[in-house]
């Protein structure tokens, strides 16, 4: 199924193999098959978005810091955006109206907000919410492994799970190994003003290690007791729950919803990052 989706969407390098030729090329693996992906790759992804940032403000954009967007509405005018600064919902009763400091009229407005996307959509009045999904939020956690050297040379992927891609190997480029990240739903029902704030737990609780050595074993058996660390956690923003079918990216136009100038990009996850560039092409030359 993985090698059919790959070559459905253009990737036609994938390689299947048997266990014993993967496991050739990465001793410390265990596996009956494997798929290679030799076009596979790690970028810095600070350094990248600092990349994006500077060709932003070089062509002109101005980036509006510890400011949240609460809401909008479709006007007379046009599209209506609702503006506060951040501390004025620092201590703002929960599920009171906010009232917004600044109105902006825009003539396009991408919401590519996140874990808000789906929140901010609920708060745009005059957009018909039968086209806005249910948010499902998903913690991940990674641990690190403490010993310097590490086990593998490439990424290794176990096939995936229910809510994710599975606790798989990633080595940073300054060779740090991290496993992860695993799946565990949050409550779906965030408070809208909350999640503006990010008020999401990001903590990393270590006793979760004793989930990650069975699985990781399972591909990596030597992988000796006491060696994980807690790493670092993230929250995916999710269009299925729980036993669900994964959905895919969705991208909405006016062709989608009827309001001009408004793009809402819902569950744009942890891959979202890869394809960000991919997504900015297709907006460009579908929606606009």
């Amino acid at each position: 199924m993985l090698l059919r989706n790959a070559k459905e969407n253009g990737v036609n390098d994938l390689q299947l193999m048997e266990g014993s030729q993967a496991m050739e090329m990465e001793p410390e693996l265990r596996c009956l098959k494997a798929l290679l992906s030799p076009s596979t790759g790690i970028v810095d992804s600070h350094s990248f978005m600092l990349s994006l940032l500077a060709d932003a403000e070089n062509l002109g954009t101005t980036i509006s810091y510890n400011t949240a967007v609460v809401g909008g509405r479709v006007g007379y005018e046009g599209f209506e955006l609702h503006i506060c600064e951040s501390k004025e919902l620092q201590n703002h009763p929960v599920g009171s109206h906010v009232t917004p400091q600044l109105v902006l009229l825009p003539k396009l407005l991408i919401n590519s907000a996140g874990l808000s996307a789906v929140p901010l959509a609920k708060r745009f009045h005059g957009l018909d919410q039968a086209f806005v999904p249910d948010p499902h939020y998903a913690r991940g956690c990674y641990f690190t492994l403490s010993q310097t050297k590490s086990p593998f040379s490439h990424l290794i992927y176990p096939l995936p799970e229910d809510g994710g891609i599975g606790v798989h190997v990633t080595i940073d480029l300054n060779g740090l190994v991290k496993f992860g990240p695993d799946v565990e739903w949050l409550d779906g029902g965030e408070e809208p003003v909350s999640c503006f704030l990010n008020r999401f737990d990001y903590s990393v609780n270590p006793t979760r290690c004793s989930v990650f050595y069975p699985v990781v074993r399972k591909y990596f058996p030597n992988l000796k007791d006491g060696s994980l660390e807690p790493g670092y956690s993230g929250i995916r923003p999710k269009l299925s729950g729980p036993g669900q079918t994964p959905s895919d990216f969705v991208i909405q136009g006016q062709d989608t919803h009827g309001i001009p100038g408004l793009v809402n990009l819902f569950g744009i996850e942890s891959p979202g990052l890869t394809s960000s560039l991919a997504i900015a092409e297709h907006i460009v030359s579908r929606c606009l």
